[in-house]
């Protein structure tokens, strides 16, 4: 019984010797990954934009359509927060040295028609 014992800790001992912090994605890639998402999400919610403004009715300041508030609840999502987000990924891959705000920020409440596009951010 304390051969196995000492077998088992031996063995997490190599194994959490071996655990140390290792970089396992180069971070250019990493860096281009998190672009590319940020883009995609951002053009995807330019699109859906201008397809609600052609195809969403309000019916006072709700949208008539079901699918139409779902949309806007993720257009409304991802230009509030894509930016802390994208931040908030580079910080955890140790790419920023600055923490973005614990608390992401607020989502605007959901209204026909959609407020103003917000204006872009500064990145760094």
């Amino acid at each position: 019984m304390t051969r196995h014992a000492i077998v088992l800790l031996f063995g997490a001992a190599i194994v959490l010797a071996s655990c140390g912090s290792r970089v396992v994605r180069d971070a250019a890639v990493y860096q281009a990954e998190l672009d590319q998402y940020d883009r995609w999400a951002t053009r995807q919610v330019a699109i859906l934009r201008q397809f609600m403004a052609s195809s969403c009715a309000c019916d006072g300041t709700r949208f008539a359509e079901p699918h139409c508030g779902d949309a806007a609840d993720w257009v409304l999502t991802i230009e509030a927060r894509h930016g802390w987000h994208r931040q908030m990924a580079m910080f955890n891959a140790g790419l920023l040295d600055d923490r973005p705000s614990a608390e992401p920020p607020p989502i605007p409440p959901t209204s026909c028609p959609l407020p103003a596009v917000p204006s872009p951010e500064v990145r760094r």
